[in-house]
């Protein structure tokens, strides 16, 4: 089989690699169909209807040079795949795509400018976190469970559960807490069994708290130990879901981030600024699970991740699939790393 192209890596600072390389003219030539039927049915020209234009008429109002531009981008896409996989980099966020030579007849030649993830040097991982011992759950008082029943009668009587810093004025009194306003809330026979399911439910939460303060104590320690540069791009993209996190809690408020940022006298760029430390420190931490992860080929299944995808897509009809793919791909594959570093 022909080889239908080149291509060789250059490193670059800052994590980021130059590809350069060429396409046959071969291959290349094998898109003028799709490339002319594509330019073609988007032309307006007096007198014919758009995507009915001759195909005589259209090449007379096709420059060579975009046909051809078009021709090897086409390619390329096809052909970006293929490239990557065989030159072994890992690329993160969008490349940046350059065709530097393009004639008829003779193969094009392209660069490819991309940031990677950067070269991380873990330490003993595994001896780290076995060092660190694990976190006993709080036990649960009944403070805890007339907490939660108080939170109840507010959500029954207002909507919604107050903090404990928020004032209001609702004039609706509380409801009685009695067998009737437990079997409003589920399978309740009484308000006894709906304290012990309660109670269920906050042992589990004070469970899940002790799990993830040890693996915040086991990742910090792993991260302390490795030094590297975070890539420019993965910084940015952290900040980004800060703000998109706060943007999400302003409006379910019912404010929109512009009223919010006028109100404070506060600017997009002041509140990224001030994210930044927190975002480094995010970042650190999922490159490194990324590269443990890599290192101890941990995958999660296709059908895993099918799964879960199809659920939260179910919660979320109007979410990209492939977003969130990606997204839980990510998450099952640090649940699977901190569960192997817990030794479990």
């Amino acid at each position: 089989m022909n080889k239908t192209h080149t291509a060789s890596v250059k490193e670059l600072p800052d994590s980021r690699v130059e590809i350069t390389g060429t396409v046959q003219w071969d291959t290349v030539a094998t898109y003028e169909k799709k490339a002319f039927e594509h330019m073609a049915g988007h032309l307006n020209i007096d007198g014919f209807r758009k995507g009915k234009i001759p195909e005589a008429v259209a090449k007379s109002h096709i420059p060579e040079e975009l046909l051809l531009n078009n021709m090897a981008e086409k390619a390329l896409q096809d052909l970006y795949p293929e490239i990557i996989k065989e030159t072994g980099v890992d690329i993160i966020g969008r490349p940046e795509l350059a065709i530097t030579a393009l004639t008829r007849g003779t193969d094009i030649t392209f660069t490819i400018t991309a940031t990677i993830l950067p070269k991380i040097d873990l330490p003993d991982y595994k001896k780290i976190a076995k060092e660190i011992e694990a976190v006993s759950a709080e036990a649960v008082t009944e403070a805890d469970i007339d907490k939660v029943v108080e939170e109840l009668r507010q959500l029954r009587a207002y909507g919604h559960v107050h903090g404990p810093d928020q004032t209001h004025d609702h004039k609706e009194e509380l409801p009685e807490v009695n067998d009737e306003f437990a079997k409003s809330f589920g399978e309740f026979e009484d308000v006894a069994q709906m304290r012990e399911k309660i109670k269920e439910n906050v042992v589990r939460e004070k469970e899940q708290d002790a799990k993830d303060k040890r693996r915040i104590a086991i990742m910090e320690a792993i991260v302390a130990k490795t030094d590297f540069v975070i890539p420019a791009i993965v910084l940015q993209s952290e900040q980004e879901k800060m703000l998109a996190q706060v943007e999400a809690d302003i409006t379910r408020a019912g404010f929109t981030l512009d009223d919010y940022l006028k109100q404070s006298n506060l600017t997009k760029e002041g509140i990224m600024n001030d994210f930044k430390p927190e975002a480094e420190k995010r970042a650190r931490v999922q490159l490194v699970l990324n590269a443990i992860s890599r290192k101890e080929d941990i995958v999660p299944a296709d059908e895993e991740v099918q799964v879960e995808t199809e659920r939260l897509m179910a919660m979320y009809p109007g979410a990209d699939q492939v977003r969130t793919a990606a997204y839980v791909d990510m998450m099952l594959t640090n649940e699977k790393t901190l569960s192997m570093l817990e030794g479990k």
